[in-house]
């Protein structure tokens, strides 16, 4: 997993369970679990993909081969997605 933080929350979770589970049943649920942050940040990085495409200066700044500056109304999508 590329995020340390989920896989802290997810090692945290597996080590408060309060059910007995087998080991492989919590390779399974720690396997699903990852799976989801992994699709979760994959979804963000598509959404964010997608709103910076509607953006004439991304348009202009990455046909000349740079990179899109962090502009504030991306910071404001951002933001509105780590809220929902």
């Amino acid at each position: 997993m590329k995020s340390k933080k989920a896989k802290e929350f997810i090692d945290g979770c597996l080590n408060h369970l309060v059910i007995e589970m087998s080991y492989h049943a919590k390779w399974q649920l720690r396997a699903a679990m990852s799976h989801t942050a992994e699709l979760a940040k994959q979804e963000a990085e598509e959404r964010i993909e997608a709103f910076c495409k509607g953006c004439p200066i991304y348009s202009i700044q990455t046909s000349n081969g740079g990179n899109c500056p962090d502009c504030s109304a991306l910071n404001a999508f951002k933001q509105r997605l780590n809220e929902e």
